[in-house]
C-alpha cells in the first residue's frame, strides 16, 4: 500500500493538495462592521489533505487495490473507511458535493490522462446521481402541472441513466478485452498510452 501512494506522491506539489492553497481558494471575507473590519472565514468542509489524498487515490486511481470493485459507490465507501475520512465529511463526498475532493480528482485524472478510464468512472457516478432522482418520490402536494413536470423529469433521468449504462458497459468491455484484470490493464498501458488505439487497429484487421 505504501508503494502505491508513493507512485502519486508527486501530485502533492500541486495546489489541489496543499492546505494553504485550498484555504486561500475557498476562504471568504466576512465584515464585522462598517469600518471594514472583519475576518477570513474558511469552509467547514476543508479537512486534512493527507487523508483526502489517500481517499482520492484509493477511490479513483486506476491502479488502486480497489479498482476491481465494480460498484463505484461501494469503492468510495471502502476508500473512505480505509483512509479514515472523518464522518462529518463522508456524506458530502459520497454525493460528489465536496469541492476540495472534486479538485483533487480532477488533478488525478489530468495526470492519468486516460479518457476511457475517466469516462468509465464519471459515467458510473452520473448513473448513481440520475437514479437517485428517479427513486425520489413525487410530492403529492404539488399542483398538477408541477407534478407532471416532476414525473417527466424522472422519466428523462431514467432514460439518461439507461443510455449511460450502455456506454459504461461498452467502455468496460473494451478495456477488459485488452486485459481482463483492470489493475494489469493500468500497469501495462494507462500511463504509456496507445492501448485503446492498438486495440482498435487489431479489431479493424480481424
Amino acid at each position: 500500500m505504501k508503494e502505491f501512494f508513493e507512485t502519486y506522491e508527486h501530485l502533492k506539489q500541486y495546489p489541489e493538495f496543499d492546505l494553504e492553497e485550498i484555504q486561500d481558494k475557498y476562504k471568504t471575507w466576512e465584515e464585522s462592521g462598517s469600518d471594514g473590519d472583519g475576518e477570513w472565514i474558511y469552509p467547514p468542509w476543508i479537512f486534512d489533505p493527507k487523508l483526502a489524498f489517500e481517499y482520492v487515490m484509493l477511490a479513483y486511481a486506476p491502479d488502486s487495490s480497489l479498482v476491481n470493485i465494480k460498484d463505484q459507490t461501494v469503492r468510495k465507501q471502502t476508500a473512505m473507511k480505509d483512509s479514515k475520512i472523518p464522518k462529518e465529511h463522508q456524506k458530502k463526498i459520497l454525493s460528489n458535493e465536496h469541492p476540495m475532493i472534486g479538485d483533487m480528482i480532477t488533478r488525478l485524472f489530468t495526470h492519468v490522462n486516460d479518457l476511457d478510464y475517466e469516462l468509465l468512472i464519471s459515467g458510473k457516478e452520473a448513473i448513481v446521481s440520475l437514479l437517485e432522482v428517479v427513486r425520489k418520490p413525487v410530492d403529492g402536494r404539488l399542483l398538477d402541472d408541477k407534478e407532471r413536470n416532476a414525473i417527466k423529469a424522472k422519466k428523462e433521468c431514467f432514460e439518461d441513466a439507461q443510455f449511460l449504462l450502455k456506454e459504461v458497459r461498452s467502455i468496460w468491455n473494451t478495456m477488459h478485452e485488452i486485459n481482463p484484470d483492470m489493475a494489469e490493464y493500468v500497469k501495462e498501458g494507462v500511463f504509456k498510452g496507445g492501448k485503446a488505439e492498438s486495440f482498435s487497429k487489431k479489431k479493424r484487421k480481424s
